[in-house]
């Protein structure tokens, strides 16, 4: 099924949303078009009453998750884009990937394991040569990455902050050996 609409804007509002969507005028209206994707699809669950929700917080759930799906193409995002497109704080943020993790769990094992097989791969060496690193964007990659560790040997050393940095955090050797043995990936040595 094709469905096609047009909408006015202003300009105002254009560069508000191509702030916020991160996109260029060439890019704005495929960005468009995914949030209106999204926004089709919840409505059309709603309307085959396969998808009604009494609570405003389970909508927001089911709009992230259909996001994740439409908008963000089967990626789970980071919280700041989760906070920039549905105006919540970032603890607000934390606790919706949070409960569509568990609530969609079925739904996103895919996603998320792609998702965190792709954080595995950013993992870079340190300059100490011993250590490495990776910038986290989103909190609960780095809990699921520390889960998993747990599940492989639970004593191995966690994923902990860097000092004095906002999102980079510092894998032992050890751990991120078992990761990359856990995604079949390649090792960097």
């Amino acid at each position: 099924m094709e469905i096609k609409f047009n909408i006015t804007t202003e300009v105002s509002e254009e560069n508000l949303l191509k702030s916020i969507l991160h996109c260029n005028d060439a890019e704005l209206n495929d960005k468009l078009n995914k949030v209106a994707q999204a926004s089709f699809e919840e409505y059309r669950k709603m309307i085959l009453g396969q998808k009604v929700f009494t609570r405003g917080r389970d909508i927001m759930e089911f709009r992230l998750f259909i996001f994740i799906k439409y908008f963000f193409s089967g990626k789970i995002p980071d919280e700041q884009k989760i906070c920039d497109l549905f105006q919540v704080t970032a603890t607000e943020s934390r606790a919706l990937i949070k409960s569509i993790m568990s609530k969609y769990q079925y739904d996103l094992k895919e996603t998320i394991t792609s998702s965190v097989k792709e954080e595995v791969q950013s993992i870079t060496k340190m300059a100490n040569g011993n250590d490495y690193k990776i910038s986290i964007q989103n909190q609960y990659f780095k809990d699921e990455l520390n889960r998993i560790l747990g599940s492989i040997d639970t004593s191995l050393p966690i994923i902990e902050k860097e000092r004095g940095t906002i999102s980079t955090y510092v894998i032992k050797t050890s751990s991120y050996l078992k990761l990359c043995q856990h995604f079949n990936v390649q090792p960097i040595l």
